[in-house]
């Protein structure tokens, strides 16, 4: 028997071996690097190996969802920039307009047309690396955070539009697409996809603090924008000196701290390892923002009473964020503990969540019983 690559034996073939046997053989010739293009065995009933299948199959939903997405950003984006133009000097931004200071469609806008040029591209023929496929989800999960906060703000200002909503789905459903159809067999790529994801959560969060921050400086008599009611606020918190425990902003330490976690999730995510010193010394920083986060919660609801927007938004990652990368490392050894207790935080490495939605829970009932928040919020 002949291979377009050469000359390659089988001997199931041959002998007349069932079809699951040949096509073992087929399977171990598939992962030889050097052969590349793949012809059945010389048996009728044995399928050929599509390898191009699975790869094809998510560039044409990507496609689909992307190009959809480009068109529904588009028309927002294009409505809002008439509707100012029409408003004239009386024009004002509302919601995540206001936030950004340009359309909030725009930036979905840019997201669908960097993922549909890249799943038109592969269609086209182009061989995406792993890397691509991981960066690809990394981006849409952060294009979904962005949304899901837009979403929030037009509920706020009571402008939710059909658009948005579509928008919001089209980019949700991209996402969700684009992970089904993740390589698999990366044990860490969920702790490098989630670093980079709540990073960039955490950044925005404080660069939004910071900004409000700034904003009174410039004029005191000006309300932060993440004012919603007596109870939901960050001014009180901003003017406070839990805001600046250290002499300086504390959203400041956020902006350092969530670059350098992002920093990290992009670099577990491209596949880089790290020294036992490294994750223990991230660990500590991780601990370390835990423990000003818990302080911070109390003060907030203890002390000034209050539940600040941008703040929540800071302890909803950062205690995710200290779960996950403490059981990682209890689970690697990176932390050394005896084999049976290694075991047992492998186990819990995969209760990530649960542990999160309880953490979660105890904020929100210490949070319930101090401010009754249901009744006034």
């Amino acid at each position: 028997m002949s291979h377009p690559r050469g000359p390659v034996l089988y001997p199931v073939s041959i002998l007349g071996v069932a079809p699951s046997a040949a096509r073992a053989t087929e399977l171990i010739i598939a992962r030889i690097p050097s052969i590349t293009v793949l012809t059945p065995c010389n048996n009728p009933r044995v399928t050929p190996i599509d390898t191009q299948t699975r790869p094809q199959r998510a560039a044409v939903f990507l496609s689909i969802a992307a190009g959809l997405g480009v068109l529904v950003s588009f028309v927002a984006t294009a409505l809002a920039f008439a509707g100012i133009e029409a408003a004239g000097k009386s024009a004002a931004l509302i919601g995540a307009d206001n936030e950004l200071g340009y359309p909030a469609s725009g930036f979905a806008l840019i997201v669908f047309a960097l993922i549909l040029a890249i799943a038109v591209a592969e269609l086209a023929g182009a061989v995406l690396s792993d890397g691509w496929r991981v960066a690809i989800v990394a981006v849409l999960a952060i294009g979904v955070m962005v949304e899901i906060w837009v979403l929030y703000l037009a509920f706020v200002g009571s402008s939710v539009t059909a658009l948005l909503v579509l928008q919001f789905v089209l980019m949700a459903a991209a996402f969700v697409l684009a992970l089904v159809f993740m390589p698999r067999g990366r044990t860490d790529f969920g702790l490098g996809l989630f670093l980079t994801v709540a990073g960039v959560g955490g950044f925005f969060a404080a660069m939004r603090l910071t900004v409000d921050k700034v904003g009174t400086f410039i004029d005191p008599t000006t309300a932060p924008s993440c004012n919603v009611s007596v109870l939901v606020q960050c001014g009180k918190n901003l003017e406070s000196w839990q805001g600046s425990v250290f002499g300086f902003p504390n959203p400041l330490l956020g902006i350092g701290g969530w670059l350098a976690v992002i920093a990290v999730g992009i670099m577990v995510l491209s596949g880089l390892k790290f020294s036992r010193w490294f994750w223990i010394t991230f660990n500590v920083g991780i601990a370390g923002a835990l423990a000003l986060v818990c302080w911070l919660i109390y003060q907030s609801i203890f002390a000034l009473a209050t539940l600040c927007p941008w703040c929540m938004a800071t302890w909803a990652v950062t205690i995710p964020s200290f779960w996950l990368v403490t059981l990682y490392n209890l689970k690697h050894g990176q932390i050394p503990v005896p084999q049976r207790a290694r075991t047992f935080f492998a186990a819990a490495y995969g209760w990530v969540g649960i542990l999160t939605f309880t953490s979660y829970v105890v904020v929100f009932v210490i949070a319930q019983l101090q401010l009754d928040v249901i009744h006034h919020w």
